[in-house]
């Protein structure tokens, strides 16, 4: 099962993030706002049966697409698409630089 994606809590009907902590344990965690600085959450323990029934209906892909950038679909590697910073050489410039004393 998949940790930390937003579902619609089997209790009050709103969606918030899962969290599977255990083999049979599941929870919904809602964010309620900020008291004294500290971030307010509330907590609704998920059935066995509803989350089976969940991961049925959804047919759950373990890959986010909303965190994905898009650039990497296509060329699949992240360096082809960023340039290095200006003034840097390659990264291996440390193997053959010698040690001066």
């Amino acid at each position: 099962m998949i940790n930390n994606m937003k579902i619609r809590c089997e209790i009050c009907g709103i969606e918030g993030q899962l969290q599977h902590l255990s083999k049979n344990y599941y929870r919904v965690k809602h964010y309620l706002g900020s008291v004294d600085g500290r971030l307010e959450f509330d907590y609704h323990k998920q059935s066995i049966q509803y989350m089976i029934n969940v991961q049925s209906k959804a047919n759950i892909d373990p890959i986010d697409q909303r965190i994905i950038d898009p650039k990497l679909n296509k060329n699949s590697c992240f360096l082809e698409n960023v340039a290095p910073p200006i003034g840097l050489g390659p990264m291996t410039d440390w193997l053959t630089a010698s040690r001066s004393t």
